[in-house]
């Protein structure tokens, strides 16, 4: 297992130019280490870190240097607000994953059984969306933060949003919210080095 990487394989690893590398390391976006001969090296734990600061899959080579991270879903119409939001919880560190309303939601609740379910709302009762995923036995338990307009507050919460923004949320607000309503766990490693999940109820944040 290399403990250390040149930027030549940084760059493949990340999937991007040598040039872009050094550029970032340069940035000090990146950091790296000198070797006596005056070579760059990147430390795995720093490249996986720089990748989930980002927002980029961290490949399975990097897997067990990546701490374990929170996950969100963020259910609406393809559009700048989705694309917007992903940027917002990438840029906190979340790992995340886009669903339109409706069926496709509720198949990837299933699948990537998320921390936190990020609602676009479609309108003040939040949809058909929301009704589904609160009547759902085992997605009902995610807590749900709804993005709407700010009229629409009462409402949502009264649908079974757990937690409710003004739209245009900042990215501020959203990590202030997702927090309140994520519950927060101690150290607890696995043997693998990943954060035990709580069973039942609300996932913690790694």
């Amino acid at each position: 297992m290399n403990r250390f990487f040149t930027t030549h394989q940084a760059a493949r690893l990340l999937g991007v130019s040598l040039p872009t590398v050094v550029n970032w390391i340069e940035a000090r976006s990146l950091r790296c280490h000198r070797t006596p001969g005056g070579h760059r090296r990147i430390a795995r734990e720093d490249l996986a870190a720089f990748m989930l600061r980002h927002g980029m899959p961290v490949p399975e080579e990097l897997a067990d240097a990546a701490p374990p991270r929170r996950t969100a879903l963020i259910i609406g119409e393809l559009g700048p607000l989705r694309e917007g939001t992903v940027r917002q919880l990438a840029a906190l560190g979340w790992a995340v994953e886009v669903a339109s309303p409706g069926f496709a939601a509720g198949a990837a609740l299933a699948r990537f059984r998320p921390h936190l379910a990020v609602l676009l709302a479609p309108g003040p009762d939040g949809g058909e969306t929301l009704r589904a995923l609160r009547s759902d036995r085992e997605a009902g338990a995610t807590p749900v933060v709804a993005i709407g307009l700010p009229a629409w507050g009462e409402a949502l919460r009264a649908a079974g949003a757990t937690a409710v923004l003004a739209h245009p949320a900042t990215l501020e607000a959203l990590h202030e919210a997702a927090r309140s309503v994520v519950e927060p766990l101690p150290e607890a490693r696995g043997a693998g080095g990943r954060a035990r999940d709580l069973r039942g109820g609300r996932r913690p944040l790694d």
